[in-house]
């Protein structure tokens, strides 16, 4: 257990900890402080010119979009935001072919104890049935791409297939209407 302002909390793994960030104020103190368990010392201030910010930590395998609180109101169409500050609007959990950057997968657990090992199949076994299931080629991609949306956030994981198999390559959890190109292609699981 820990004490963060005054209430004591119930730790959880460091992927649960900054999903449950998503539409908060990015401080980089406390992002950095969930991700000290792997290594990482220091994050990012977001600083984007634009309403728009991602904010890299390659030593864990993670990127953080951030967005101007009048970004995330176009969106996701909620009302209940700061416009002074960068928000948290979408968290990815990467692995190698994910981005250039990331040689390693994130190394601890997702949500549920599922990990970047963990099959389509295992993943359906744990979230139920996924509002979108695609094999193949789509957009980034060429192996299997499953979505959830759950209660303010969705859940998209990617896979990408080789002559080995398919391995996953990004989990990402965002808000609501934050995943831009997915939004006009399955409205019905990614618009707010």
């Amino acid at each position: 257990m820990s004490k963060e302002k005054g209430v004591t909390l119930i730790m959880k793994e460091p992927s649960e900890h900054l999903i449950a960030m998503l539409g908060q104020p990015y401080d980089s103190r406390r992002v950095q402080q969930v991700l000290q368990s792997f290594g990482v010392k220091r994050m990012p201030k977001a600083s984007g010119y634009f309403s728009d910010d991602i904010i890299w930590s390659v030593k864990s395998s993670i990127r953080l979009d951030v967005y101007r609180s009048p970004k995330l109101h176009e969106l996701t169409g909620r009302d209940d935001l700061n416009t002074d500050e960068w928000m948290i609007g979408a968290v990815q959990f990467l692995a190698p072919g994910s981005d250039d950057r990331i040689h390693t997968p994130f190394p601890g657990q997702l949500p549920a104890g599922m990990t970047m090992n963990s099959t389509p199949d295992e993943l359906i076994r744990e979230y139920g049935q996924p509002a979108l299931y695609e094999e193949g080629d789509w957009l980034g991609g060429s192996g299997p791409f499953l979505a959830w949306r759950e209660s303010g956030i969705n859940v998209a994981i990617e896979y990408e297939t080789n002559e080995d198999g398919s391995a996953m390559t990004c989990y990402t959890a965002c808000l609501v209407g934050c995943i831009g190109a997915w939004r006009k292609d399955y409205p019905e699981v990614f618009v707010p």
